[in-house]
């Protein structure tokens, strides 16, 4: 007789278990992550080092930060996570300052470039100074688009006027493979 029969009372502790783990797998908080965060306020080109900043354990973010090595490529404010698009491994000549300028689209960071300002009239020549490729915009290959370079101490008037009013052009080598 089937109603005389014991109940499935293992069945039942095992249906238990499995939606108990379930819950706790989807509800427990996630483990976690160490995270790099900027100490003090930071400068645009200046060199990352470990006393800059601090490492803090936050739960996961979903996102990784960088390490402190390379340069920054804009300003940053103490208390910001240091991502990688912070953060260019280009090393920049001392004394070299950053500007923002027109990048060809294939130019990558750490490669050497040239400037070229274009004659605002009729007369005159180009002319041609020293620079380097030190973060690019995200744009699309070979298109045009913002970046930031840095020029001699000596160029840096003569290219941000170029670059504010367009007469700025930048040429990369061509990186080696």
């Amino acid at each position: 007789m089937l109603w005389l029969q014991r109940p499935p009372y293992l069945r039942w502790a095992a249906a238990i278990a499995l939606v108990a783990l379930a819950l706790w797998s989807e509800f427990a908080p996630p483990p976690p992550a160490t995270l790099t965060f900027l100490a003090v306020d930071v400068a645009a080109g200046t060199p990352l080092t470990e006393d800059l900043v601090e490492r803090r354990q936050v739960p996961a973010p979903g996102f990784a930060t960088a390490e402190p090595t390379g340069v920054a490529v804009i300003d940053l404010a103490a208390g910001e996570p240091l991502v990688a698009s912070m953060v260019s491994e280009t090393v920049i000549p001392d004394g070299w300052l950053l500007i923002s300028a027109p990048m060809p689209g294939h130019a990558a960071p750490g490669l050497r470039a040239s400037g070229v300002i274009l004659p605002s009239g009729e007369d005159g020549a180009p002319i041609t100074f020293p620079a380097l490729v030190v973060d690019v915009g995200a744009g699309e290959a070979f298109a045009d688009d913002s970046g930031t370079l840095a020029v001699p101490p000596e160029w840096l008037g003569p290219a941000a006027a170029a670059a504010g009013s367009g007469r700025l052009v930048v040429g990369v080598e061509s990186p080696t493979r």
